[in-house]
């Protein structure tokens, strides 16, 4: 069924992307508030609904490290074939990690495993993988749930809208901003138009760091006035990007000077200027 483009349809995609969460069991809200950014940015090639992706942008959110998003949807052309050329064949999640030389091997990887074990490897505290983000079988197969959480997306971000037009748009002359986390159902709303848009993006990982994070609509678990861990990231984006309203998903698009809450805003933003 195709969900239409109204109020109506965003609530009903809204409450899909949210039963992707429950399925998920809450992998991709929590994350470490002094992560270990690389100084280059990570680059990844990955689009919205494949579940290997929804594995390493699952543990982005963990280590609550930003990285560049390259949407590589089925049918693809702005991203798709950069990625042939440097992964040898059109296969997400490819991660490109200039932080290492060339000639390196975790220079580029391929395999959302051998991604999650990097990332462990040289982003997190205690430098190995845990057991409950390691590969259980010899294949590197999503879980079940995994995959069951990507179904409602494959009708969206699975595949290029319009390629060609999106081939002929080309890429913005700036990255777009996208600040929110991976298991929110309202930034998975954005990320999946993103991704059919095929346009490129800096992911700012803004990952819940204790339980008083959590909450809705500007309201916290906290009886007094929110605020985030002294010094974490959460707290210098509130000082210095955000300016005092942590509400996501949030869009900055420096291609036109905009900046914008709400997911349906955003979606009809995107809709306006690149499809």
């Amino acid at each position: 069924m195709i969900i239409p483009n109204n109020a109506l349809g965003h609530k009903l995609k809204s409450a899909q992307a949210f039963t992707s969460l429950l399925l998920r069991g809450g992998r991709g809200v929590m994350g470490t508030p002094k992560p270990m950014q690389p100084e280059q940015a990570l680059v990844l090639y990955e689009y919205e609904a494949c579940p290997y992706s929804r594995r390493v942008r699952e543990v982005m959110t963990l280590l609550n490290l930003d990285f560049e998003s390259r949407p590589s949807p089925h049918k693809g052309q702005l991203y798709r074939d950069e990625l042939k050329e440097l992964a040898g064949k059109a296969q997400v999640p490819f991660l490109l990690d200039q932080n290492f030389a060339d000639e390196h091997e975790n220079n580029k990887i391929l395999d959302s495993q051998a991604i999650i074990d990097h990332l462990f490897a040289n982003y997190s505290k205690k430098g190995s993988t845990p057991a409950k983000y390691q590969r259980q079988t010899k294949r590197d197969n999503a879980s079940v749930a995994n995959k069951a959480a990507s179904l409602a997306s494959m009708m969206r971000g699975a595949i290029a809208d319009h390629p060609k037009k999106n081939h002929a748009r080309g890429k913005p002359e700036q990255l777009l901003h996208l600040y929110g986390f991976e298991a929110s159902p309202f930034c998975r709303l954005v990320r999946e138009k993103l991704s059919e848009l095929e346009v490129g993006y800096i992911n700012h990982n803004v990952a819940r760091e204790r339980l008083q994070d959590i909450g809705a609509f500007g309201f916290h678990l906290t009886l007094n006035e929110y605020q985030p861990i002294k010094g974490g990231k959460r707290d210098r984006l509130m000082n210095e990007q955000i300016k005092g309203k942590l509400l996501f998903p949030y869009l900055v698009d420096p291609n036109t000077d905009t900046k914008m809450y709400e997911s349906q805003d955003i979606i009809d933003y995107l809709d306006t200027h690149y499809a």
